[in-house]
Parts: C-alpha cells; structure tokens; sequence
C-alpha cells in the first residue's frame, strides 16, 4: 500500500531540509538490506543527513518521494551504505538514546526526533 502522508513531522522535515539545504543529494542513502526489524518496519531505506552537532537525522524513503520533485535515487546521493554500517557508526549514539529495543532502530530514532521537534 502507497504511504498518503510523511511519517515524519513538519518540524523535523524542516530540520532535515536545513541540514541537508533542501538537496537529497546531500544526502546519505542507507538501504535497509539487512534489516533485523523486517517484519514491524516495511521501510525500504532512508536518507540520512547529520546536523550541525553531527546528530543523526533521518527521513524515511516514501516521506522523501513525496517532499522532493523526483525520487532520491541511491547513485545520486553522497553517498550510499546500508543500514548495518549507519547502526555499527552511530551504535554508541543509539544506545545513549536508549534505542535498544528489537523494533527498527532508524523508525524509533525518528519517532524521538518528532517528538523533540515540541517542548511540551
């Protein structure tokens, strides 16, 4: 089934265009090859892009077919990875978050992301 609206929040997408100045092809691709969460994520992949603090923002792969004019090809990014190397590279970031939970770990760091978007 096609994805009708972002998974991500307004706030944060303006985050992640801020980091990456509204260019996908600033962008990592990180395919999710070797998912262990295969059965509760049906992400295909992401686009990555840290902030200035070198923080991790992600953007789901549909979120970002249906923000960009054309869809984020992986050839065209900076750089393309899979999801083992960007888990292994931000492991000790990921942990700290308390993103340990068998669920997919890329789905939980952008559910905290939203949710630091509001001071609330």
């Amino acid at each position: 089934m096609e994805t009708t609206h972002c998974l991500a929040d307004a706030k944060h997408i303006r985050r992640f265009l801020d980091a990456c100045d509204g260019n996908w092809h600033r962008c990592i691709y990180i395919n999710c090859v070797n998912c262990r969460a295969k059965s509760s994520c049906n992400q295909p992949g992401f686009l990555f892009c840290p902030d200035h603090r070198a923080v991790p923002l992600v953007l789901p792969l549909p979120d970002a077919n249906m923000l960009f004019a054309c869809r984020p090809e992986p050839t065209e990014c900076l750089a393309v990875s899979k999801d083992s190397v960007f888990l292994d590279m931000y492991a000790q970031f990921l942990k700290e978050q308390k993103i340990l939970s068998p669920d997919c770990p890329c789905m939980a760091l952008l559910d905290i992301q939203n949710k630091d978007c509001y001071d609330w």
